[in-house]
């Protein structure tokens, strides 16, 4: 009988290397982390989760405290066209309505399985299939210039309709959703590389490296050399294991 799995899980050190025979959905409840899958790497947090195909290598590295649902699929659970689907697209912007659900899982322990919630919106001919689209176009080249009315073209959907959209989905505007996208995508640079901060900021979309140092400051207290030095001496004295 095919069969699923949940865990709640923190990332104390780096994983290194994993595969295994099962598709894995990477839910952030708490913080974020750099995950690569398949030899391309990203982040997770609160807006953005991952699915993991069965034999897929990939890593996980938190820096900073976190949780995350682990949802392991085994075979038979999702179908082939499902999984081809999930495989291709892979980063998952997370709709209020699942980011609610998840909060509800850590902070009361719900017994709530989340995956029909998950297949109903990301699965081929899923609701969010329109924005998802839309919002992999925007992790996949942050820097580029996402005005509202280049994303409502790429959408089929007027200027108004898109805000709309945007607010019943995800609550924010679509212009909260590129900066996040930015920042996401800055954060996972900088402690991936060595490209000078300024260089990151330019390729983010910012106009100047403040910029980038503003939002950083906001969303996480440290500036983008802090992010970078916290996140090379990250697991380095921590103890083993998840939790």
């Amino acid at each position: 009988m095919p069969t699923t799995a949940r865990h709640l899980r923190r990332y104390l050190r780096p994983t290194g290397l994993e595969c295994h025979d099962y598709a894995q959905w990477v839910l952030p409840i708490r913080g974020d982390l750099q995950l690569e899958v398949g030899g391309y790497g990203g982040r997770v947090d609160l807006l953005q989760g991952a699915f993991v195909a069965p034999r897929e290598t990939h890593d996980m590295e938190a820096q900073g405290d976190n949780c995350c649902l682990i949802i392991d699929c085994h075979a038979g659970v999702l179908d082939d066209d499902t999984l081809e689907h999930l495989y291709r697209q892979r980063w998952l912007a997370l709709p209020k309505g699942i980011r609610q659900q998840l909060q509800r899982i850590q902070a009361d322990g719900t017994d709530n399985d989340p995956l029909p919630q998950l297949l109903h919106y990301f699965g081929r001919d899923g609701s969010g299939a329109r924005l998802q689209a839309l919002c992999m176009s925007i992790a996949k080249s942050p820097g580029s210039e996402w005005s509202v009315a280049r994303m409502a073209a790429e959408v089929g959907v007027s200027g108004s309709r898109l805000h709309a959209l945007f607010a019943h989905e995800f609550a924010l505007s679509p212009q909260a959703w590129v900066s996040a996208a930015r920042l996401r995508w800055a954060k996972q640079q900088l402690v991936s590389g060595q490209a000078p901060i300024s260089a990151i900021a330019q390729r983010a979309g910012y106009s100047e490296q403040s910029a980038l140092s503003r939002a950083l400051r906001r969303e996480s207290g440290l500036t983008p050399r802090q992010w970078r030095e916290a996140g090379s001496s990250f697991g380095q004295d921590t103890l083993p294991g998840t939790a």
